[in-house]
């Protein structure tokens, strides 16, 4: 447990840090948004805090590459890579939203390939719980898991609006999969879990942009 607390440390303290620089280069290349009629705000906020994020989740997870007790998980498959990859790729369709304000469709569109990207390189959900347990198709687990992206990464952009909403919102559901995933995770012979990694590290960064984000 001291390991996710102190991959989660840095991926807070990392974040903490990276986030005044981003804003100010959000100011500087005009990355700022109009104030919005659902938002709580009365002047425009930069934009691009989830550069600083991506940057604290890259971080920690290549700290936890090189810790003796998590870095198997980097050696066994290519999960975590996949997921960094997927998440710096998902932040760049994210800042060219912010910079050029992009069509629906067109983010869908993007939001959708890179899903399949990550759900193609091997993280995918490989069974569901429809009265009994179903094993899914390779095809099918693909679609759902993209899919299941997708609704994931829309229903954070449409819960924003308030100041700390969005990162509040996943940093507690962060820490209760953590919780769970660490609890399944005691059974095997190591405690170590790919699942609780990204977890805490999702955590830590949603914690170290949150103080930033407070009201007012």
């Amino acid at each position: 447990m001291r390991i996710y607390l102190f991959i989660a440390a840095i991926a807070g303290g990392a974040t903490y840090l990276l986030t005044p620089l981003i804003r100010h280069l959000a100011i500087r290349i005009g990355a700022v948004g109009e104030v919005r009629s659902r938002d709580v705000h009365t002047i425009p906020t930069p934009r691009m805090g989830g550069l600083a994020m991506m940057l604290g989740f890259v971080i920690a997870m290549l700290f936890a590459s090189r810790i003796p007790f998590i870095q198997g998980l980097f050696h066994e498959n290519h999960q975590a890579w996949v997921v960094m990859i997927g998440a710096v790729l998902i932040c760049l369709l994210g800042m060219a939203d912010d910079l050029w304000d992009l069509d629906w469709m067109l983010k869908m569109a993007g939001q959708l390939l890179i899903s399949v990207f990550v759900a193609w390189g091997g993280l995918q959900i490989i069974s569901l719980p429809l009265g009994s347990l179903v094993t899914a198709s390779p095809s099918l687990s693909m679609a759902i898991t993209a899919f299941l992206i997708v609704a994931s990464i829309n229903a954070v952009n449409f819960v924003d609006g308030l100041d700390g909403l969005a990162s509040g919102i996943v940093a507690i559901g962060g820490i209760a999969f953590a919780i769970y995933s660490y609890v399944l995770a005691r059974t095997s012979p190591s405690y170590a879990s790919m699942a609780t990694l990204i977890d805490v590290a999702m955590v830590g960064i949603c914690t170290g942009f949150i103080m930033h984000n407070w009201h007012p």
